[in-house]
C-alpha cells in the first residue's frame, strides 16, 4: 500500500512528454493484496534466463509468442478479464533491477497473471530498455505492444542514441523532408530496441504563446505547417512498418493549462476547431496514421467540459465515424490531474472505453481499472462486443507488426549497429544547424573571439540545474574565447541584485544572454521571469553590448530591448551545439520562425547570416609603401631574385597581398603573381612540424620536456641521454646542423636517414649552445609520427592545411600546378636539372618530399590565414584551434642556451639590433627564414604579419643580398604601417 499512495501522489508526464530530466519513476501499480515489498517475489526458484544467458539468440527467442491460438482472431480464445487487460498499458524502464527488485516481479506478475497488452519504457540504458524489454516478452504469453514517448528520437530517453530537436526547431528549417527523415531513423533505432510504437508527432497547432506545456513540442502556430511537418514524420516512421501516433487530439495548443495539473478547456465554434486544432488531426487520418491519442482537453462547443479522452462525441462520432479512422484509440496519460482530479480511476477506465477508447496508457490503479471494466460489462453499462472491437484492432496491430511470427524479433547485433550511428547523428546535427533563427541583428553576429578581450556569459533561467543543462552550450562559447566570465542567475531577482549583476556586465567587452526556457510538466511557465526581463531592460539602458540566445520556448514578453536575437527552440546537446557554431559564424544560420511573435517577427521570418569565410578583410586605411617596394624592385634589378610575393595585414584587414617581377630571368618567364606557389624550405618547420608538436603537447601525447631516448632507446648509453624535445624545438641539442646525406651511397631512405641522425657524435653537450640543426628537426618530426600514429603529410593536412583554408599548400605539388610554381635552383650536384616543382632541399628530396625540415609549397596569402590564427591567439573563423596559452608558449624566447633568440621551434627578432625582422617588431614577436629567400614575421601585440616569398636561390643559391633586402624591406613597411 506505501508503494500505491507514492504512485498516486506523483503525477508524471507520460503519453504527453516525459519529464525533462527524468526522475525514478514510482513503482508499477499491482494488486493491492498483492503490494510486494523488494524483497517478496513472483518468481520461481528458477533463475531469470535473461541474466544468465550471454548470446544473441537467448535475448530475442523470448520476444515472439508463436503460439497459433494467438493470431489476430484469437483473442477470441480468451476470457472478459484477460480481454480488458489487453487493453492496459504500464509504465517500465530501461534501468537494471536485480530479479527481486519490486518492478522485475510486479512485471512477472502482470505479465503472466494478468497479462497486460502493452508497455511504455521510459529512462535507463540502451542496453538495459532492450534487456528488460526482452525480458517482459518472454513472461508474456500474448506478446506486448511496446511504446515510448520519442517525439525527438530514442536520445531523448537514453545517452546514445539519436537525439533530434525539438518540433519547432523542424519547422524552422523549411524543409518537410526533414521530418521525414527524422520519422524514419526514429523507427530504425525503436524498431532495433524492440519498441513498436512511438507517442509523436505532436499535431497540436501552438496558437498560444502562453502554452506551458505544448509550447515548442509543437511544429508551430500554422495548421498547414503543422500538418505537413507532422505528416511527412509520419510516413517516415511508418515506412518502417512501425506505428507512429498523433497527439493530442482534438488539440493542446490553445490553451494556458497544463493537462498535467488541470483540465484546459480550448474555446471556439465548430468552424474554427475545423481550420485550425482538427486540421493536422484529420490529414494524419487521411494520411494513413494508425494510432490516435485523445487528450484530456475539454472542448465545450463540442461537448461541454467533458475531456476528450472521456467523450463519445470526440472519439466514435467525430473520430472514428465522420473521420473514418481505423486505427488505435490510446488515451494520454490517465495518472495526470486533468483527469483524477474529477473521476476516480475506475470509473476514469470505464468512461475511456464508454468513448470509444482501446487503450489505457497508464491507469492510476491496474486492477481498479480492470475490475471497474469487468463490472461495467457485467452490469451492462458496456457491452462486451464493445471491448472486442478494441481487442480485435490490437491484435491486428500486433500481428502487422510481425509480432505473433519471427519477423518482429529484435536481436542484439542489430540494435549495436543501428542506434546513434554516424548517419544518423549527422541528420541530427543538419537539422539543428538548419534550425537556428536570427530574429534581430544589430551587425554583432557572428561574434569574432579575436575581436573580444572580455566576454561576459549570463544565463537567465529559473531551473536549478540551468547550468548543467546548458553545459555544451557554455563549453562552446567558453572554449572558443578563452576568457569568459560567468554569471548565473536561477530565481527571480532584486532591484539591488540586479544592479549588481549591471555593475560587473558594464565590464565585459561583450555579454552572451543564455535565456534558458524549459518546457515541462507543473512548471506553468511559456516565458522568462518579470525580474529577468527587468534585467535585459536595464542591460540595453546602461548601454551594455549583449546578444541573446532563447534556448526552449522562443516566447518574450517583449523585444525591443534586445539588439540581436537568437532562437534555437531546444536545449538538448544537439541544439546547444548549433547555438555555439552560430554563434561564432562556424554555420550558416537560415532558420525562420515557426511561430508569429508579434507584428514585426511574424511565422516564416528570420534573417539570414552567412556562416564566417572571410579571414580577413581590407583595410580602408591609405598606407603609403613605395620605399619598400622600392627595396625589392632594387633586389630584382640587382638580381637578388626575379620576383617576390607580399603578404602584410594588421588587426585582420588586408594591408597589401602584392607581386612583383618574375618566376625567373628569362625573357618569356611568367609574371609573379599573389597566386604563384614558392618553395618555403624552412618555413615548413614553423609551419608543419612545430604546430603539430604544440597540437600533440596540448593533447598530453608529448611533453616538450620528455628526453628524445623514450623515442630512441639509442640514446640512452651516450652524450645523447638528455637530449629533450626542448633541446630539438631550440635548436640546443648538440646535433651537428646539417649533413649531406643525399651524397651517401649507402643512405636510401628515412630509415637510413635517422639510423644516421642517432648514430652521429653530437658537437656541443646538450643546451650548451645554439646551432641551427636541420637534423634535430628531422628527428623531431619522427617522434610526431610515433606518438601521433600517423604520417607527418597527414598531420600537415589534419592541423594546418585543411583548417586554415590553405588550398595552394602542399607537400609534393601535382603537375599541374607545374605552371604556377617559381622555379628554385638549377642543381648541378645532385638532381642535374633545374628543380621546378620538386622539393629545392636535396636531404627532403632523399625523404620522399615530405620531411619535417623542408618540402612545404605555399603562397604568401595561404601563410597569412595561418599566421592570422596565431595573432588571433588560436581561433580561426569562430573555431578555436589551440589554446593560447600553448601559443605563447612556444613563441616565448626560451633563453637556451642564454642568450638564444630561440623560442620553440620559432626565431625571434635578434637580440643585437641587426634582426632580418627589422627594428619595429615589438619584443612578442616572432618568425623563420626560409633558405630559398622566405620570411614570415608575426606582431601579436600589434597584430601586424609581413610573408615575403622569394626564389633567391634562382638560378644559383651562390648568391648573396637577401638578409639586407629583408631587413629593408620590414623597417620600410612596419614604418608605414606605425607612423
Amino acid at each position: 500500500m506505501r508503494r500505491i499512495t507514492i504512485l498516486m501522489a506523483i503525477v508524471l508526464l507520460t503519453g504527453c512528454q516525459p519529464p525533462a530530466n527524468p526522475v525514478p519513476e514510482p513503482p508499477i501499480q499491482t494488486k493491492p493484496s498483492e503490494g510486494l515489498m523488494e524483497t517478496d517475489s513472483l518468481f520461481t526458484d528458477k533463475a531469470n534466463p535473461i541474466l544468465s544467458q550471454n548470446n544473441d539468440s537467448a535475448l530475442v527467442s523470448s520476444v515472439i509468442t508463436t503460439d497459433p491460438a494467438f493470431d489476430n482472431s484469437g483473442w477470441e480464445s480468451l476470457n472478459l478479464r484477460e480481454k480488458i487487460a489487453q487493453m492496459i498499458m504500464v509504465r517500465i524502464r530501461g534501468d537494471y533491477f536485480h530479479e527481486k527488485h519490486w518492478m522485475m516481479t510486479d512485471m512477472k506478475y502482470f505479465t503472466e497473471n494478468t497479462g497486460i497488452g502493452g508497455v511504455i519504457i521510459f529512462g535507463g540504458s540502451i542496453h538495459g530498455a532492450y534487456s528488460n524489454i526482452q525480458q517482459y516478452q518472454k513472461w508474456s504469453k500474448i506478446p506486448l505492444l511496446v511504446a515510448a514517448d520519442y517525439e525527438r528520437g530514442t536520445g531523448q530517453w537514453f545517452d546514445g542514441g539519436t537525439l533530434f530537436p525539438p518540433n519547432m526547431a523542424m519547422t524552422a528549417t523549411g524543409n518537410p523532408q526533414l521530418a521525414f527523415d527524422q520519422g524514419k531513423i526514429t523507427a530504425l533505432e525503436a524498431k532495433s530496441l524492440g519498441v513498436h510504437v512511438t507517442f509523436a508527432p505532436v499535431m497540436d497547432v501552438n496558437n498560444n504563446p502562453n502554452n506551458p506545456i505544448i509550447n515548442f513540442r509543437s511544429y508551430g502556430d500554422n495548421p498547414q505547417q503543422v500538418s505537413d511537418f507532422g505528416n511527412r514524420f509520419i510516413e517516415g516512421f511508418q515506412s518502417q512498418g512501425l506505428i507512429a501516433c498523433v497527439k493530442h487530439f482534438p488539440g493542446h495548443g490553445n490553451t494556458s493549462v497544463d493537462s498535467h495539473s488541470s483540465l484546459p478547456v480550448i474555446s471556439g465554434n465548430r468552424d474554427a476547431l475545423n481550420k485550425v486544432e482538427f486540421l493536422p488531426f484529420k490529414t494524419a487520418v487521411e494520411n494513413g496514421v494508425k494510432m490516435v491519442m485523445t487528450g484530456h482537453i475539454a472542448l465545450p462547443e463540442i461537448d461541454g467540459n467533458v475531456p476528450a479522452s472521456h467523450s463519445f462525441k470526440m472519439t466514435s462520432e467525430l473520430l472514428r465515424e465522420e473521420w473514418g479512422f481505423q486505427g488505435l484509440v490510446v488515451t494520454d496519460g490517465m495518472e495526470m490531474a486533468g483527469l483524477t482530479k474529477s473521476v476516480w480511476a475506475g470509473e476514469s477506465a470505464v468512461r475511456a472505453v464508454e468513448a470509444g477508447t482501446d487503450i489505457l496508457l497508464l491507469p492510476m490503479n491496474v486492477k481498479q481499472s480492470i475490475d471497474a471494466l469487468e463490472q461495467a460489462v457485467q452490469s451492462g453499462r458496456i457491452s462486451e462486443s464493445r471491448i472486442d472491437e478494441s481487442v480485435a484492432r490490437i491484435f491486428k496491430a500486433k500481428k502487422d507488426l510481425g509480432l505473433f511470427t519471427n519477423s518482429g524479433k529484435s536481436t542484439f547485433k542489430n540494435l549495436e549497429s543501428i542506434v546513434g550511428i554516424k548517419s544518423h547523428m549527422d541528420k541530427a546535427k543538419k537539422i539543428a544547424r538548419s534550425s537556428i533563427t536570427v530574429v534581430k541583428n544589430d551587425g554583432s553576429l557572428p561574434l569574432k573571439p579575436e575581436k573580444i578581450e572580455k566576454l561576459g556569459h549570463l544565463i537567465l533561467t529559473t531551473d536549478d540545474n540551468g547550468k548543467d543543462k546548458l553545459y555544451p552550450f557554455i563549453r562552446g562559447i567558453s572554449q572558443t574565447h578563452g576568457n569568459v566570465s560567468e554569471y548565473i542567475i536561477t530565481e527571480a531577482i532584486s532591484d539591488i541584485r540586479i544592479n549588481e549583476i549591471l555593475s560587473q556586465l558594464k565590464k565585459m567587452d561583450q555579454v552572451i544572454v543564455s535565456l534558458l526556457i524549459r518546457i515541462h510538466m507543473g512548471k506553468g511557465r511559456s516565458t522568462i521571469d518579470d525580474s529577468h526581463d527587468k534585467l535585459l531592460t536595464k542591460m540595453k539602458a546602461a548601454g551594455i553590448k549583449f546578444v541573446t540566445v532563447s534556448f526552449g520556448s522562443p516566447y518574450l514578453k517583449h523585444y525591443d530591448h534586445l539588439a540581436t536575437y537568437m532562437c534555437a527552440y531546444g536545449y538538448g546537446t544537439v541544439s546547444l551545439k548549433a547555438a555555439a557554431d552560430a554563434v561564432w559564424g562556424r554555420i550558416q544560420v537560415t532558420g525562420t520562425l515557426p511561430v508569429t511573435l508579434n507584428k514585426y517577427f511574424t511565422n516564416g521570418y528570420g534573417i539570414e547570416i552567412p556562416a564566417r569565410s572571410k579571414v580577413f578583410t581590407k583595410s580602408t586605411d591609405n598606407y603609403d609603401l613605395s620605399k619598400a617596394w622600392a627595396v625589392l624592385d632594387s633586389a630584382i634589378e640587382n638580381r637578388i631574385f626575379p620576383g617576390a610575393q607580399v603578404f602584410i595585414a594588421k588587426d585582420g584587414q588586408i594591408i597589401s597581398s602584392y607581386a612583383v617581377g618574375h618566376q625567373t630571368y628569362a625573357e618569356n618567364s611568367q609574371k609573379v603573381t599573389t597566386s604563384t606557389i614558392y618553395d618555403v624550405a624552412s618555413l615548413t618547420k614553423v609551419l608543419v612540424t612545430t604546430p603539430v608538436t604544440m597540437k600533440l603537447s596540448a593533447k598530453n601525447l608529448l611533453g616538450i620536456d620528455q628526453k628524445v631516448s623514450q623515442f630512441y632507446p639509442e640514446f640512452l648509453d651516450s652524450e645523447k641521454k638528455d637530449i629533450t624535445i626542448r633541446h630539438l624545438l631550440t635548436h640546443s641539442s648538440g646535433l651537428k646542423p646539417y649533413i649531406r646525406f643525399f651524397l651517401d651511397e649507402d643512405i636510401h631512405d628515412r630509415d637510413d636517414v635517422l639510423r644516421e641522425i642517432i648514430n652521429s657524435d653530437l658537437e656541443s653537450k646538450p643546451g650548451e649552445k645554439y646551432a641551427y640543426s636541420d637534423l634535430g628537426v628531422i628527428l623531431l618530426g619522427s617522434i610526431n609520427e610515433k606518438v601521433s600514429g600517423s604520417s607527418l603529410k597527414n598531420l600537415a593536412s589534419r592541423y594546418i592545411i585543411k583548417p586554415f583554408k590553405m588550398d595552394r599548400t602542399i607537400y609534393n605539388p601535382k603537375n599541374s600546378f607545374l605552371k604556377d610554381i617559381a622555379p628554385t635552383e638549377i642543381d648541378e650536384t645532385y638532381r642535374k636539372k633545374l628543380v621546378h616543382g620538386i622539393v629545392h632541399d636535396e636531404n627532403a628530396f632523399l625523404l620522399g618530399g615530405i620531411a619535417p625540415h623542408a618540402g612545404i609549397f605555399s603562397t604568401a596569402e595561404n601563410i597569412g590565414n595561418y599566421s592570422q590564427m596565431l595573432i588571433n591567439g588560436g581561433t580561426f573563423l569562430g573555431k578555436r584551434y589551440f589554446d593560447k596559452y600553448i601559443i605563447d608558449k612556444f613563441t616565448t624566447r626560451q633563453n637556451m642556451p642564454s642568450g638564444s633568440d630561440r623560442a620553440l621551434g620559432w626565431d625571434t627578432p635578434s637580440q643585437n639590433g641587426n634582426s632580418s625582422a627589422g627594428d619595429y617588431f615589438s619584443p612578442s614577436s616572432f618568425g623563420h627564414l626560409g633558405f630559398t629567400g622566405t620570411s614570415m614575421w608575426i606582431d601579436p601585440e600589434q597584430k601586424i604579419m609581413i610573408i615575403l616569398l622569394t626564389n633567391r636561390v634562382h638560378p644559383t643559391r651562390e648568391r648573396g643580398g637577401i638578409y639586407s633586402v629583408r631587413r629593408r624591406f620590414h623597417t620600410e613597411v612596419m614604418k608605414s604601417i606605425l607612423k
